[in-house]
């Protein structure tokens, strides 16, 4: 069996699982567990208390248990490792696991706090031969794969708009629906934001909510909504020619139109008692990992997508300083640094 650690051993890495609405195996622990080609062996905190909790949880021994991240990486051996601590840290503890030898890597996200960051961890990767998936997981989900179909099929006609709700920090939780829109609407070429909370130049700069309009290559035009809100919500409204269709971590709705009861002669939007949504895609994260790890295909959770994700937000806040400005995601300065977890 391949043999695999965890480095930041928190929510997503473990505790999660231990939510009773939320299904077995929704963390990297939980993976692991239910895998029988990849056994979690290690982990590594710097919260003591946290890692001793990790090691009761999984039935993993003291001697196996590391404050210091780079100690597990140096005397275990290791196939696979989890990076779950905060993104200011993605990047050292990614390029330190693959100078130790590791050749595949599970990513939380965000993939950094700039563009560089994520791209020294791509050419890292292409230099020591790894592979990596970063978590973004709505790429393989039904509902999301048939809404690709739907557009590249014009089943509905064209997509014309799409209108992302979350609650708040357009990196850390934003970066899941700019991962999503790309999937959906090709290359952002035009993005302009306002932040929450702003900023200038001159202050450190942090992950917050905010507005933006982005302009994709598609001709689809997406507008992003991520205020601070009393409740949490993350959800798609998706308004084709000759449909609408609602999706989030809640949601599945399909409007289609009919006569209308109100107007002669007009066509409105009516609810769909039922939709046929299709499969899922046959592999999940770790399984796409290892898929990668022995046939060298690019997974496809991968970092540069996940570098295209972060690239959009970073242009939110790149338009935010300059007045809302529309900024072409490429043109953005890969040395911003946006401080998130």
């Amino acid at each position: 069996m391949l043999r695999s650690c965890i480095i930041g051993t928190g929510r997503i890495a473990s505790t999660l699982e231990k939510d009773p609405l939320r299904p077995a195996g929704c963390t990297h622990a939980g993976t692991y567990d239910a895998s029988e080609e990849v056994r979690l062996v290690s982990g590594a905190d710097t919260d003591d208390e946290a890692l001793t909790l990790f090691g009761e949880d999984w039935n993993i021994s003291k001697e196996h248990l590391y404050l210091d991240y780079r100690d597990l990486l140096q005397k275990e051996r290791i196939d696979i490792a989890s990076i779950c601590a905060y993104a200011p840290q993605r990047k050292e503890m990614a390029l330190a696991a693959l100078e130790c030898g590791i050749k595949g890597l599970w990513l939380e996200k965000a993939l950094g706090c700039s563009i560089a960051e994520g791209e020294a961890i791509q050419a890292a990767l292409e230099n020591h031969k790894a592979t990596a998936v970063v978590d973004y997981p709505r790429r393989a989900r039904a509902h999301f794969r048939k809404i690709k179909e739907l557009i590249e099929n014009q089943t509905y006609g064209r997509l014309e708009s799409v209108t992302c709700h979350m609650t708040h920090q357009l990196i850390h939780t934003g970066t899941h629906a700019f991962d999503i829109l790309r999937y959906w609407c090709g290359e952002a070429l035009s993005v302009s934001g306002k932040l929450e909370h702003g900023c200038d130049s001159s202050n450190e700069i942090r992950d917050q909510g905010g507005q933006a309009t982005i302009q994709f290559s598609s001709g689809t035009v997406g507008f992003v909504s991520a205020y601070r809100k009393k409740y949490y919500i993350f959800q798609f409204d998706l308004i084709f020619e000759k449909a609408r269709i609602l999706v989030g971590n809640d949601i599945e709705k399909v409007y289609l139109p009919d006569a209308s009861k109100l107007y002669t002669g007009f066509r409105e939007l009516f609810e769909q008692p039922s939709y046929e949504w299709g499969s899922y895609y046959s592999r999940g994260m770790l399984a796409e990992l290892t898929h990668s790890m022995r046939t060298g295909e690019v997974p496809l959770y991968s970092v540069p997508n996940a570098i295209e994700a972060l690239r959009i937000a970073l242009a939110i806040f790149a338009s935010h300083l300059e007045g809302g400005k529309a900024i072409a995601p490429h043109e953005v300065d890969p040395r911003l640094k946006i401080e998130s977890h």
